[in-house]
């Protein structure tokens, strides 16, 4: 009989039970507060990657508090003048990005038109000096039929085929061919290039009987995104793909269906709502710092109560738990840091170099999926071939691109990773990249990114348990 079996009723199956219940628990209820939990994350992560740096300066003779705030000042004054240098430029490159990647390739309105008088109201709506920009969406004829003191709304559609500023007028005309009222109808930015008065646009105007809800109609800004560019692109190489995979696999279709979706559904929804809110200014600089201070602060403590909580029978085992953990977090995390960093610079410079566009973000996000096992370098090559033809880089371009993301993982892989201990958690491939996608599914971008590390901290505290408890059987 083991002495696991012994004092507690229904033995060592029913503990085992209890204890995956609790875990169990303990993981829903940790999804379901990841949002409040978020900068507790970062700041355990900043503790972690700090802690070396602490502990080095306080074995020196310096007292752990001044060595935390040393630490931390210096931290400060280095991001400020990173973000001083190259923030702006950084948060327009992404913003711009962001707006071409999912920016609304139509936009609909819908103006009133009211019959004032006692006798039916029979006219035609007519657009002049279109240029396909706008089309009358309903009625569908363009017939106007209203019968005395009743209202009709009339849709409208704005679908241009770029970016510049278009103008038309909608012609309402009545009376046997006469023209009762125009109506202006812009979108980015066209009622302004025409002289229109942004204040006169939405009042409502009374031509005879016939009551118009609006002088003009501004549909704000649309036009094709960077999907339907890279779309777009995608079908000369078309025949040299159906060679391959034949003619029912189109590559331009799958693009224009389904990117939409990955990108805003799959990826940036999950991404959101675990970030929703945590990069405030007052959350980011004030909640995220104290709370690394405290783990620095207070971690040795920390450790210390949990492990008196701890029998003395099993003294030994949560000692060496935590050793492995924290030798397995510390690692990971300093290391991940190193390689992020190495891929990003590279990457961004060069980029710059090739003449590709938004080199910057493109260059920090090869840098952060770098994280991310096996998917991580494909990710970068993919996001930054797809934008350089989106915005018309040539097939000469991409084959730069390839040569550069292959040179910087040649770096990484050989030059970077020989240097960081533990960095890799030592999983089967068929493991990561479960682990990875379950991720994805639950957090987005970010569930990807964390879940190797969590993944490797689970094995190594099963690995450790399952080890001592062989130890303590008789």
């Amino acid at each position: 009989m083991s002495q696991l079996d012994t004092g507690f009723p229904g033995g060592a199956p029913v503990r085992i039970t209890l204890a995956v219940l609790g875990l169990l628990a303990a993981i829903g209820l940790v999804y379901a507060f990841r949002g409040v939990l978020a900068p507790f994350l970062l700041g355990f992560v900043l503790a972690y990657i700090l802690t070396p740096l602490v502990d080095r300066m306080e074995a020196s003779g310096l007292e752990r508090t001044a060595s935390i705030l040393i630490i931390f000042a210096t931290v400060f004054v280095v991001v400020g003048l990173v973000a001083v240098t190259a923030g702006g430029r950084l948060t327009g490159e992404i913003v711009e990005l962001g707006e071409r990647l999912l920016r609304r390739e139509y936009t609909e309105r819908e103006l009133s038109l009211t019959n004032l008088g006692n006798e039916p109201l029979v006219g035609r709506l007519v657009l002049e000096n279109d240029a396909q920009e706008f089309r009358i969406d309903y009625p569908t004829d363009g017939i106007l039929e209203l019968e005395a003191g009743t209202s009709r709304t009339v849709r409208l559609r704005f679908t241009p085929p770029d970016t510049s500023g278009a103008y038309a007028m909608l012609v309402i005309k009545t009376e046997g061919g006469q023209q009762q009222t125009r109506v202006a109808l812009g979108g980015n930015g066209g009622l302004e290039k025409a002289g229109v008065d942004p204040a006169t646009e939405d009042q409502a105007e009374q031509v005879g009987n016939l009551l118009v809800g609006a002088r003009a109609v501004d549909f704000g800004t649309a036009g094709p995104n960077l999907l339907t560019n890279l779309s777009q692109s995608l079908t000369p190489i078309q025949p040299l793909v159906d060679r391959f995979l034949g003619e029912d696999f189109d590559m331009s279709r799958l693009v224009a269906l389904h990117g939409r979706s990955v990108l805003s559904e799959r990826l940036l929804i999950g991404t959101t709502e675990l970030l929703g809110g945590l990069f405030s200014g007052l959350t980011f600089v004030v909640l995220v710092p104290f709370i690394a201070f405290f783990f620095l602060r207070e971690g040795n403590a920390m450790t210390r109560g949990v492990i008196e909580l701890v029998p003395n029978a099993y003294f030994e085992l949560c000692l060496d738990l935590l050793h492995q953990i924290s030798q397995q977090i510390g690692g990971y995390l300093r290391g991940q840091l190193l390689a992020t960093s190495v891929v990003a610079t590279l990457g961004i410079i060069g980029l710059q170099i090739i003449g590709v566009d938004y080199a910057v973000p493109l260059g920090l996000l090869a840098g952060i999926a770098n994280m991310i096992p096996f998917l991580g370098p494909l990710i970068g090559i993919i996001s930054a071939t797809a934008v350089t033809v989106a915005t018309g880089g040539g097939i000469g371009v991409v084959g730069q691109i390839v040569v550069l993301y292959l040179f910087v993982q040649g770096v990484d892989n050989f030059l970077v990773q020989p240097t960081i201990v533990a960095r890799s958690v030592k999983m089967h491939p068929l493991a990561v990249l479960g682990a990875v996608m379950v991720g994805s599914q639950l957090m987005g971008i970010v569930g990807m990114l964390i879940a190797v590390p969590l993944f490797g901290i689970a094995k190594v505290s099963a690995q450790t348990l399952y080890a001592g408890l062989k130890g303590y059987r008789t």
